[in-house]
């Protein structure tokens, strides 16, 4: 009975059965890693140093900052301002992401009455931020002797009230973009590295154009500029493209969708601001999400649609430093390995068992690999 236990065990892990053994155990481990890579970020979001403003004769950002803690229990970074047109402007910039506006101290009179302020916060510049602060405006106030009113300047779209239109884009471009890749280089092993190139500008712009009129002039989800969102979406197509191609030249077909799966799924989707603010990640994913794809398109995507008069530099100087890099890795990798020429034609001299040379192609193999 041991014996066939024995058996059976090494005819599970010898053979054709090793790899399948392999691949299930790979795909076990990265769904446990998917589910807490997702929980970590987003399932309990904390707030921590939260850049909020003040415009206030009587109430100091100290004050401020003690009332918040002690009804949200977490932390701001509470900066005072010298006008409301000075911290409006702070909050169009999304420097902060509310600001407390009163007329005078907020002290109790005799009648019982107290000071009315302005709460002005920003939905588009991060929906859970926003929808925290509101929420508890009225304890806010109560703790500073403040009857606030709050008015959001710069409100989501009807059609998006939970401000995730923009994440759905940036994390369909990324799928989209490695899955396309992928799809390519299995069908269309035999193109010259300038036919890959060409291809996936050319899927990058399609994809990005499909989306872009799906998400605005189709069904109207958002309303934005057409042609800078067509390409920043074919952009975060093609760099997500181009690091699967890269990884792919180096480990080869049959690997190169693990480390691509982990960069972008494991690391930059949830990182990247679109579904909870990046004040409300954990640091690690905070820190991440600047300097990823993923966050630096929504980032963009964000100025384009909300505040098209005030846009970062960044998120554009991010995804250009992918774009060039990825490419860049990638044709080199591509031409130091295989040539510039047709995959399929690419034969390499190895030694034979016998000791003799034979004609066997790398490209070749890992093109099968591939489809395999």
């Amino acid at each position: 009975m041991v014996s066939r236990s024995i058996s059976a065990a090494r005819r599970v892990v010898s053979g054709p059965n090793k790899p399948a053994l392999i691949v299930s155990l790979l795909v076990s481990l990265f769904a446990a890693l998917f589910v807490t890579s997702y929980s970590l970020a987003m399932s309990d979001p904390q707030p921590h140093d939260v850049p909020i403003g003040v415009v206030s004769p009587g109430v100091t950002p100290e004050q401020l900052d003690k009332a918040l803690e002690s009804v949200t229990t977490t932390s701001f970074d509470v900066e005072s301002f010298a006008t409301e047109a000075a911290a409006k402007n702070a909050l169009e910039q999304q420097q902060i992401y509310a600001v407390l506006v009163t007329d005078a101290p907020g002290t109790s009179s005799t009648s019982g009455s107290s000071t009315s302020a302005q709460l002005f916060i920003s939905s588009a510049s991060g929906a859970s931020i926003a929808r925290l602060i509101e929420s508890d405006a009225e304890q806010i106030g109560q703790a500073l002797d403040l009857t606030v009113t709050v008015t959001d300047v710069n409100p989501l779209s009807p059609n998006d009230p939970s401000g995730l239109v923009l994440f759905y884009l940036a994390l369909a471009s990324t799928i989209i973009g490695f899955v396309g890749a992928i799809q390519t280089r299995v069908n269309a092993g035999g193109l010259t590295l300038a036919g890959e190139l060409a291809w996936d500008a050319a899927r990058a712009a399609l994809v990005g154009l499909v989306i872009t009129l799906t998400t605005g002039p189709i069904f109207g989800f958002e309303t934005f500029p057409f042609l800078p969102v067509w390409g920043v979406l074919s952009m975060a197509v093609f760099i997500a493209g181009a690091v699967y191609s890269f990884f792919r030249v180096v480990i080869g077909g049959r690997w190169a969708l693990v480390p691509t799966w982990i960069l972008f799924i494991l690391i930059s989707n949830p990182s990247s601001g679109g579904a909870v603010a990046p004040e409300l990640l954990p640091p690690f994913y905070e820190f991440m999400g600047r300097w990823l794809p993923t966050g630096a398109t929504v980032r963009a995507l964000r100025d384009l649609t909300y505040f098209p008069e005030a846009p970062h530099a960044e998120p554009y100087l991010v995804l250009g430093a992918w774009l060039v890099l990825s490419t860049a890795g990638f044709v080199i990798a591509r031409h130091a390995k295989f040539g510039a020429g047709r995959l399929d034609r690419v034969e390499v001299v190895k030694p034979d068992a016998r000791g003799g040379d034979t004609q066997n192609g790398d490209a070749r193999e890992d093109e099968a690999a591939a489809a395999g």
